[in-house]
């Protein structure tokens, strides 16, 4: 705990306070089918939350360095709370698809916020921790929140999204009252920079590419996992378990697992974790119960545990200070182009090939991922020796 500023700890508490009642993104699609949505419907509705990250990185980010953190961060948090409370009210699609979007733009935009927020008050050598210790906040109130979410959800869903909403307004609130505005000052030279500046940076476009093959076998876990555990025969049930299997590994293994990776230049922390990653749902292939299956997630939950936290720590360190929040939403549109590309792409291998032929896919994805963070990190190595 020693070490870090104050400010760091308000918003860590609010991204907890926040996290402890996550019901809209896990309990949507349970909530419109209780409403009597078919499935079709229900499908295209939740669709709109993976449209609405997509557009939040690029809006997220120009926000935060155009105009500062806390109009970025506040808006995010609003709106993510009047959306929910929104959708705990209507009843018609027409209604509900607009709600939804909303949704998914707002909560979304949170993320690049909050970590360009980071980068700006934590010295270089503690971004990656402080990533982990939000990281690891978040998966503590997101289990806390799955086991008392079927629990409001039988009672009231009106309940369940006004919950959601207070608690994301308690962090809009410690966001208002204690966290400053950190953005640095604007250089007048360099008031023109925006997002081409960001095309042209080749370590930074490097990095997107070799992470978006890293993303597309981490989001596995929520399309084709549970139905390669339902075709030999386990239930939601045992999906469930196995989720709280990642969850409780993360809480255990995070903090432990950020004071040792940052040992390591971050390009080899994501080499190490794609090969984990990549193993890990490989290992999917040979797996027939639920002990094959949990024991498979524990090894890419490794991956993940270290992975994601190093990931945006080298987009900190590859940002240019007055474009952070521009990196941070790059960083969060390519996370959101690979959660609505995965289940599309593992969709068809699955009907064309089967389901240990896309194992494969995520196995070699995760080795070339791998390679792909080796290689660059050589190659940033080289560049910043030949500008020293």
């Amino acid at each position: 705990m020693s070490g870090m500023p104050r400010v760091f700890w308000w918003l860590w508490s609010g991204a907890l306070i926040s996290s402890l009642a996550t019901f809209v993104f896990p309990f949507l699609a349970l909530y419109l089918t209780a409403r009597g949505f078919d499935a079709q419907q229900t499908g295209l509705l939740v669709s709109l939350l993976g449209v609405g990250s997509i557009a939040a990185g690029p809006l997220a980010g120009t926000i935060a360095d155009r105009f500062g953190r806390r109009p970025a961060v506040l808006s995010a948090l609003v709106g993510s709370a009047l959306a929910a409370a929104f959708l705990g009210f209507v009843r018609q699609p027409l209604l509900i698809a607009p709600g939804v979007f909303v949704f998914g733009v707002s909560a979304a935009m949170m993320y690049p916020a909050v970590n360009a927020t980071v980068a700006d008050v934590l010295p270089a050598a503690d971004v990656q921790r402080g990533y982990g210790l939000l990281y690891w906040a978040n998966n503590l109130g997101i289990g806390i929140s799955a086991l008392v979410g079927g629990f409001f959800a039988s009672r009231s869903w009106l309940g369940l999204f006004l919950c959601d909403a207070a608690t994301t307004l308690l962090f809009a609130a410690v966001v208002w009252r204690r966290v400053p505005e950190s953005r640095p000052a604007p250089s007048p030279h360099l008031a023109q920079r925006g997002w081409r500046t960001l095309i042209s940076d080749r370590a930074l476009v490097g990095f997107l590419a070799a992470q978006f093959a890293f993303m597309l076998v981490f989001w596995q876990f929520q399309f084709a996992l549970p139905i390669a555990m339902a075709r030999d025969g386990l239930g939601a049930a045992a999906y469930g378990r196995l989720v709280a299997v990642n969850c409780v590994l993360i809480l255990v293994v995070q903090p432990f697992a950020t004071r040792f990776v940052q040992r390591f230049e971050e390009g080899h922390a994501l080499a190490a974790a794609s090969i984990f990653l990549g193993a890990g749902y490989g290992a999917y292939a040979f797996c027939t119960t639920a002990t094959q299956y949990f024991l498979a997630t524990m090894v890419w939950s490794v991956g993940e545990v270290t992975g994601l936290p190093a990931a945006s720590a080298l987009v900190a360190r590859l940002a240019p200070e007055d474009l952070r929040g521009r990196y941070q939403g790059a960083f969060s549109f390519c996370m959101s182009v690979a959660m609505t590309v995965a289940p599309i792409a593992s969709g068809a291998i699955i009907d064309r090939a089967g389901m240990r032929a896309l194992w494969a896919v995520c196995l070699g994805l995760g080795l070339t991922a791998s390679l792909s963070h080796l290689a660059l990190a050589v190659s940033r190595r080289a560049r910043a020796a030949a500008q020293a």
